[in-house]
């Protein structure tokens, strides 16, 4: 397991799987210098 990001550190290179089909690759597609990543679990 990583050690978990602190204030100030890369977003390592993640390779994301997306719902409608296709995949996103962070941080290289992030349009700015900030970004807010949301985990939806699904239903409880």
């Amino acid at each position: 397991m990583q050690p978990k990001l602190q204030q100030g550190d890369h977003l390592p290179s993640l390779t994301l799987n997306l719902v409608g089909g296709g995949k996103v690759v962070l941080p290289d597609e992030i349009p700015g210098r900030y970004a807010a990543l949301l985990f939806y679990r699904g239903h409880w």
